[in-house]
């Protein structure tokens, strides 16, 4: 079994993230800690009134009966309360519980009972409404966090500080692409290693921005907080739709974002090029393919020569300073990119545009990641090597194992099932499945779950597929399926933006009634979702064979698409086709979609 060590970590002794929170605000009290948008204007919070808060909640939790080991659930979307409540639980000995605020009722109240927790703090009425169980609820918006804080103002009761490194500082509920939701236990040390791991690599410093936006019900974002917090740092909560305007404002140094929240970027970046003149197309595309060459140089740590050096300084004149001005990315020290794959093209694209991003991977399990590209010789493809104090294996059968302190103490009330994740080495099975290249940096290779097996026996990886029709414009995202079938198939969803100029370019009409659009990443509304008539029309459907027909040359026979249908609106995480990280649940959105399935294969 081949392992694959992380450099070694040092470190003075254990500590919860309570004490480091603690440490921090005594230490940089007039630093802005939390910033956030309200009004149109930037409002900030310096580290001693993030704690003054803190200490206030937490007081007003323990008169409100909240004792060492309980479960008080934070039910919210991203906003900066949810870390005052995150720290408050936490400093009054209790175990923080994370519910997306995009989940079912059904999924919300099964992780309400099954962590037995005692408050609910939910983000507004709408939420609330959602919650059957017998808990105390208390509202973010409404006037309950006033009192609450009141309350704690006039309380004589002290903060816990008997918190120990190894107690359970928070259960994780797993999206889950398969399954119902497990509870992840992880530790104060869990977190607390990991922040130290992630920041020997991608430092924060005192005071400058990052933004945080993404669910802190899942590990990714809020253990970048807790790295945040841990350097000082500051951070500045943005909502989706406000996203592009608050780099804008605030000109980060930092951001972690998923696969997709780039592609939208890229899209929105070439839909705009699309509806530019023939001259300033043909600038913008050349311009992106010296980004490429660019890109893959500094990948592999080369020189770019004087010649790819001139093309390189004329086109960030032209084309590079633009995209990051227009952007808010002037600042921009590194963005990191998990929970599924970057197409390496786009990677190398914005790293040849002076937009530093790199991949790493984990899972909630180890309380985000075990696996982070360094910014010097980042490897689009790949996940990075382990990260420093990790060390990681490869089963016979392909499957990542990895060990280490950040590695969660078992899942809430399933013994059976711990024992069953872990290796009686002490190895944690991830379920994945991946290899190491000649420099040990992991190369993912998809869900053990996912991997496609055809009726001839024919094993197909649906990732490297699925990213050759992602690398079109005119697809935002696909599918594939083919589990014990004949052959291949693929369920496609197009950038509906571009599919609508098509339409029009084309003469296709089609109902403008069934075009529904949404607000994503940015200003501008995206559309969502189009009308059948749209997706079925003959002339559509045949320039998007001539899309699929390109992308099969680059496969074996058995890994070609036979068969194709488009679908007429985006997978989305309300009808449950996509995880709050916005990984797809391949069995909902074929169950969504069977009758186009059924089409497919007779």
């Amino acid at each position: 079994m081949q392992v694959v060590k992380g450099k070694e970590l040092t470190y003075d002794k254990k500590e919860t993230l309570t004490e480091m929170f603690w440490r921090i605000v005594k230490k940089y009290p007039d630093v802005s800690a939390l910033s956030f948008l309200e009004g149109g204007e930037l409002r900030s919070l310096s580290y001693r009134e993030f704690g003054a808060e803190v200490e206030k909640i937490a007081k007003g939790l323990i008169e409100q009966g909240i004792k060492p080991g309980d479960r008080v659930a934070i039910y919210s979307s991203t906003r900066y309360e949810w870390e005052l409540f995150d720290f408050a639980i936490m400093s009054a000995g209790a175990i923080v519980t994370t519910i997306h605020s995009v989940l079912n009722k059904e999924q919300v109240n099964y992780i309400i009972d099954d962590s037995e927790s005692k408050i609910v703090v939910a983000e507004n009425e709408e939420l609330a409404k959602k919650i059957e169980s017998d808990v105390t609820i208390v509202t973010i918006e409404g006037g309950d966090l006033e009192k609450l804080i009141q309350i704690g103002e006039k309380s004589s009761k002290n903060l816990y500080w008997d918190s120990r490194p190894d107690d359970i500082a928070s259960i994780v509920y797993t999206s889950g692409t398969t399954g119902e939701p497990k509870g992840a236990m992880l530790t104060h040390w869990n977190w607390r290693f990991n922040t130290m791991s992630v920041m020997s690599i991608t430092p924060f410093y005192p005071g400058e921005p990052y933004i945080c936006y993404l669910p802190l019900s899942h590990v990714f974002q809020r253990l970048v907080f807790f790295a945040g917090v841990s350097r000082a740092a500051n951070a500045v909560f943005a909502k989706p739709e406000n996203f592009v305007e608050t780099l804008r404002l605030v000109k980060p140094v930092a951001f972690v974002a998923v696969p997709r929240v780039l592609e939208r970027i890229n899209r929105g970046i070439l839909e705009n090029v699309e509806n530019q003149s023939k001259i300033k197309k043909k600038i913008f595309y050349w311009a992106r393919d010296v980004a490429i060459e660019c890109g893959r140089k500094i990948s592999r740590e080369e020189k770019f020569g004087s010649l790819l050096e001139f093309k390189r300084k004329l086109a960030d004149k032209l084309v590079y300073s633009k995209v990051r001005s227009t952007l808010g990315l002037e600042n921009i020290r590194f963005i990191c990119s998990a929970a599924a794959e970057l197409s390496k093209n786009l990677a190398y694209m914005f790293n040849g545009m002076g937009i530093p991003v790199i991949e790493g991977y984990g899972m909630t399990e180890t309380a985000a990641p075990t696996n982070l590209n360094p910014l010097k010789r980042f490897k689009p493809g790949t996940v990075g090597p382990p990260i420093p104090g990790i060390e990681e294996a490869i089963a016979e059968d392909g499957e990542i194992l990895v060990r280490g302190e950040n590695v969660m103490v078992g899942y809430w009330k399933k013994p059976h099932l711990t024992k069953e994740t872990f290796t009686e080495g002490g190895w944690l099975k991830t379920g994945d499945l991946g290899r190491f290249d000649e420099d040990g940096y992991l190369i993912f290779l998809g869900r053990k779950k996912h991997i496609i097996v055809l009726d001839t026996g024919k094993n197909v990886s649906p990732i490297p597929i699925e990213e050759e029709l992602t690398k079109n414009p005119y697809i935002a995202d696909a599918l594939i399926l083919g589990d014990e079938k004949p052959f291949i198939s693929a369920l496609i969803q197009p950038n509906f933006n571009l599919l609508i100029k098509l339409a029009k370019r084309l003469g296709v009409e089609y109902d403008e009634n069934e075009v529904i659009l949404k607000k994503h990443v940015g200003e501008e509304e995206e559309v969502v979702q189009v009308g059948e008539d749209l997706v079925m029309n003959p002339k559509i459907v045949e320039f998007y064979s001539r899309i699929v027909d390109e992308v099969n040359n680059k496969f074996a026979n058995y890994e070609r698409i036979k068969k194709f249908k488009l679908v007429p609106r985006a997978f989305s995480i309300e009808k449950g086709e996509l995880t709050p990280t916005l990984k797809k649940r391949q069995h909902v959105i074929i169950k969504n979609f069977e009758d186009y399935v059924r089409e497919i294969y007779g």
